[in-house]
């Protein structure tokens, strides 16, 4: 025990602790830093729950912009897979204060196959697993993305992006979602298309309802001015 605390340290030393939350090293590994804790990125608690078309509600916990947008396109895009202990415990804390009772189980929006074997792994996911643990909730792999999309991000406007998300996914166990209230999880929300379709697709499945949950939610004026909204 002693020669792993020992080890730790040195680990330490040699490659300090960055928040996951803004990038800066110091801190812990599994929540947001000293300086990040009253950070303008959170968003206010009036403004982090809102309604859906397919999902009855959602809550995001911070806005996609800032110290923020970096360090999670850093977990997203550059390998920092760590940082979703401390995303997953965000959102729960979240989920807990705003959607109490819900939910039974939780699942997540999947990335495509190819986007796996790119990065080695599924960012949802992992904060799905962490949101799941500290719930205390099953964890179900329901959705599946047949087919590598454009990504979102490359278009612009609702229109745009829910036409490209349509009928991309399926439900891989329909028993297992049929009847059951589920929390549906993402990284970003950014217009709202991709989690849209994966709640309907799911209560196509049958299941009861479904809410949702996404750590981060892009600011609608950061949107620019789309063709058709946001």
């Amino acid at each position: 025990m002693r020669g792993s605390r020992v080890l730790s340290g040195a680990l330490d030393l040699l490659f300090p602790a960055r928040c996951p939350f803004c990038g800066r090293t110091g801190g812990s590994r599994t929540g947001p830093c000293r300086g990040c804790e009253d950070a303008d990125f959170w968003i206010p608690p009036a403004e982090r729950v809102f309604p859906g078309e397919h999902y009855v509600r959602c809550v995001c916990a911070g806005w996609y912009r800032d110290e923020l947008r970096q360090a999670v396109r850093q977990f997203k895009f550059g390998g920092r897979r760590e940082y979703a202990e401390a995303y997953g415990r965000m959102l729960a804390g979240q989920v807990r204060l705003f959607l109490p009772g819900a939910y039974d189980a939780v699942t997540w929006m999947p990335v495509s196959g190819e986007r796996l074997k790119e990065r080695g792994y599924d960012q949802s996911r992992l904060i799905a697993q962490v949101l799941a643990g500290e719930t205390g909730k099953p964890l179900l792999p329901l959705l599946e993305k047949g087919r590598d999309n454009p990504p979102q991000s490359s278009l612009r406007g609702w229109r745009a992006r829910r036409a490209n998300v349509a009928g991309v996914y399926t439900v891989s166990d329909r028993a297992a979602a049929a009847g059951r209230r589920l929390l549906l999880v993402d990284d970003i929300l950014t217009t709202g298309a991709t989690m849209e379709e994966g709640a309907r697709t799911l209560r196509a499945a049958g299941a009861a309802q479904v809410v949702a949950a996404a750590l981060c939610r892009t600011p609608r004026k950061d949107l620019g001015s789309w063709p058709d909204g946001a």
